[in-house]
């Protein structure tokens, strides 16, 4: 009778255990499924990379900032808020300095999915001409990454960090 018992409870472990697991796959597939990233969300990603490196329309540059962003600037200076970042924008794109300048080269954008909602995006450019204290400055090597989110289907600018490759000096 105790064997039958056994029996009986193990097959009993068994079903459930095996309903257990199939349930977990279940939600595991359906996860995926939900955050599976599109071709339409690489596109955005790559759009907001070209308005952000390409586009004079200042308009547009402040839509695709999060209204929380920060941007910490080459020279230092951290800028936060979607108003304050656009503020400068408008300030730089006006400077007689900035705007002699002219992009010489600039590499395609390295784009890596993080979670199918986040999104870090690296990329490099040459500045030349630029004058800054009444002087052209030799050619900026500049690196700036970007870190990109999904808030409520809409993928906005969170942070930017933009640096300028230095040559070490001999200590």
């Amino acid at each position: 009778m105790k064997n039958i018992n056994l029996i009986f409870l193990t097959i009993i472990l068994f079903g459930c255990a095996q309903k257990e697991e199939k349930t977990e796959r279940i939600l595991t597939s359906n996860l995926q499924e939900q955050h599976r990233v599109t071709a339409e969300d690489s596109l955005a990603i790559k759009n907001i990379i070209n308005i952000q490196s390409r586009s004079g329309n200042l308009e547009e540059r402040g839509k695709i900032w999060a209204e929380d962003g920060r941007w910490l600037q080459a020279f230092g200076r951290v800028f936060y808020g979607k108003d304050t970042i656009t503020s400068f924008e408008k300030y730089l794109h006006a400077n007689t300095g900035y705007a002699a300048s002219f992009v010489s080269v600039r590499r395609d954008p390295e784009i890596k999915f993080l979670r199918p909602d986040v999104v870090v995006v690296h990329q490099y450019h040459e500045r030349e001409g630029q004058v800054i204290n009444e002087v052209v400055t030799p050619t900026r090597r500049i690196n700036t990454t970007y870190i990109i989110t999904k808030e409520n289907g809409t993928w906005l600018l969170r942070d930017k960090v933009t640096m300028d490759e230095r040559e070490r000096t001999a200590n």
